[in-house]
């Protein structure tokens, strides 16, 4: 399906980007994809929820890890720092765990939060 996302990408509003937390050795994989889409001209304004998926499973990493490893968190000598803006555009990350149906309820509400917000301010509809 990654060939064909630039096909959807004038009629997109969000991304929602599921990572999955309890496979550390696709990390590198998913940064690299998520760059890919943060680098896409089309999409510099559309707002990237980031589901840190499998929370349920012995091995998931935590929010602070994956959040350092997707780019949306620095660590400097007070810690990680929490980035909630890549280049003009809103990012954040809800940990979730789509079996046990918890956490992403929270990624869409925020999303959704924001298009309306968005739309509201930008082109006076209220949704």
């Amino acid at each position: 399906m990654r060939k064909a996302w630039k096909s959807y990408f004038p009629k997109v509003d969000g991304i929602i980007y599921l990572v999955d937390a309890a496979a550390p050795e696709r990390f590198e994989e998913s940064k690299t994809e998520l760059d890919g889409i943060l680098n896409q001209p089309e999409l510099a304004s559309v707002p990237i929820c980031i589901l840190g998926n499998k929370i349920d499973c012995k091995n998931a990493v935590g929010e602070e890890e994956l959040r350092l490893v997707m780019g949306c968190a620095t660590q400097n000598q007070f810690g990680v720092q929490k980035v909630d803006i890549i280049d003009n555009r809103p990012i954040e990350v809800f940990m979730c765990s789509i079996a046990s149906q918890t956490g992403y309820a929270k990624g869409f509400k925020w999303i959704g939060d924001f298009l309306k917000w968005y739309y509201t301010i930008y082109y006076n509809i209220v949704v």
